[in-house]
């Protein structure tokens, strides 16, 4: 039997275009660059504001989620009030966020806690619509293998509306600066309305998925504290977790606009090119990352040859780390960087589907708990995937940001040449950091995963179960 309706797909699909819209903005390397060159915050305060406020960011993410599963709307619903509610105050912070109104020294203070309050509004509502967003897909059907492909396609559209606008947006802004003149900061500022503010409206199309498996009194938490215990003996869902952040190490990813800002001639794409470095990234991104596309449309593929989504997790990971020393060697001196790229963007097909793998393990682990202890904890389970992706980008983006304050790192605005203005060590260091942190990362993220034990077999067990449990409590249906 099938339950969720063509219209609710396209509808959730958009609405999580337009959220993806929204996310194109701040969860790229692209708001590390904003926050340098052009809110031109030092490097060092970068790196601790990132760090410090999206780990504490993550931290309170569990919270939310505890709180959404502790409580229910009238009409038996946890999740899908939330869609309807925090689209438009997160359009509103987004373009609040990107106001600079000014770049002196002296106001570096006040700068800088304008920045912080903005962002922790925008997190707070974000956050809401983030854990309902995901949450929703563990209960939109009670069949696992329609949940499965339901999640695969949202991983999918979300994922490649998110690559191509994270990679796209910062090359468009450049060229129209570059071509017109403009000031990058006002400029920022309308892409932040247009894809900010009309990303978060489109989003509100998600409120259209239905939770079809709905909680029960018996199913739902007294407290937070019981939330909390939920999460903590939810081993599949730790494991993960722990993954992730081992995977943040691989900081490089954030380097790699400075790499070709500095490192590669601004004739390499050829004399009064329009593209330059942001431009240069955006093609990185391109062969890097739509090879990934068609990890995302054979994700049920992989998952049959590797026997489970877990297994995929740790072969892509392990392709990962071949791929990109084999690219280390080769180096980036002439047309040696594109044989580099394209060898990187040929380890990054398997890894077009972490994502759909990652939301199936966090699906599973919410049938499992409910198998196990009787409680649904999607709130609390998804809302550590937003934690985990804001602790993890903190720290990436963080680290980023303190590698280049170690490597002497000065913003260098308006030369005609860039390559040499940087310190011996930046030149020494920034090949190596961009492609072999990503490899120590994916080596550091499989061991976690070593340690779920979650069959197939045992999951077809859990499924049968649950459904003869809800078949026993609901008898009229």
């Amino acid at each position: 039997m099938k339950y969720i309706s063509k219209k609710e797909k396209i509808s959730y699909y958009a609405g999580l275009s337009g959220q993806n819209m929204v996310y194109a903005l701040i969860g790229g390397s692209f708001f590390n660059y904003f926050l340098t060159d052009i809110a031109l915050f030092p490097a060092i305060v970068v790196s601790v504001l990132l760090i410090v406020m999206k780990v504490w960011d993550g931290i309170n993410d569990p919270i939310v989620g505890s709180y959404i599963d502790k409580h229910t709307f009238k009409n038996g619903e946890k999740l899908r009030p939330f869609l309807k509610y925090t689209p438009l105050p997160v359009g509103i912070f987004t373009v609040l966020m990107f106001v600079v109104f000014s770049t002196a020294q002296d106001l570096l203070w006040l700068r800088v806690s304008y920045f912080i309050i903005m962002y922790m509004c925008w997190d707070l509502c974000y956050t809401l619509q983030d854990v309902s967003i995901w949450g929703i897909t563990a209960s939109i059907s009670p069949d696992s293998n329609e949940r499965d492909t339901f999640v695969q396609w949202a991983r999918t559209i979300g994922s490649c509306f998110f690559g191509a606008l994270s990679a796209g947006i910062p090359m468009v802004l450049e060229m129209i600066a570059n071509a017109t003149g403009g000031s990058m900061a006002l400029l920022t500022l309308v892409f932040a309305i247009i894809f900010g503010l009309g990303g978060a409206i489109l989003s509100y199309r998600c409120s259209a998925a239905q939770e079809r498996v709905k909680v029960i009194k018996a199913q739902q938490q007294e407290t937070l504290r019981e939330s909390f215990s939920l999460l903590f003996k939810n081993k599949m869902l730790m494991l993960v977790t722990i993954a992730n952040l081992l995977g943040s190490l691989g900081f490089g990813a954030n380097l790699v606009t400075y790499f070709f800002k500095y490192e590669i001639p601004a004739d390499f794409l050829g004399q009064n090119s329009l593209i330059g470095a942001l431009g240069l990234t955006t093609i990185y991104s391109a062969i890097t990352g739509l090879p990934g596309f068609l990890g995302m449309i054979f994700a049920d593929k992989l998952k049959k040859w590797c026997r489970g989504y877990v297994n995929v997790l740790i072969m892509m990971q392990l392709f990962n780390v071949v791929v990109r020393v084999i690219a280390f060697f080769i180096g980036f001196e002439g047309n040696n960087l594109w044989i580099a790229l394209a060898l990187i963007g040929l380890g990054c097909i398997p890894m077009g589907a972490n994502g759909i793998a990652q939301t199936s393990v966090f699906c599973d682990s919410i049938d499992y708990m409910e198998w196990k202890t009787g409680k649904r904890t999607e709130g609390v389970t998804f809302s550590m995937q937003t934690m985990f992706t804001k602790i993890s980008s903190g720290i990436t983006a963080g680290l980023a940001s303190l590698a280049l304050h170690l490597l002497d790192y000065r913003a260098v605005e308006g030369a005609s040449v860039y390559v040499g203005t940087q310190s011996a060590a930046f030149d020494k260091w920034i090949w190596p950091l961009v492609i072999l942190t990503p490899a120590v990362a994916s080596l550091l993220y499989v061991v976690p995963l070593l340690f779920i034990r979650y069959t197939p077999a045992k999951r077809a067990q859990v499924e049968s179960e649950l459904a003869e449990r809800r078949a026993a409590e609901n008898p009229d249906k």
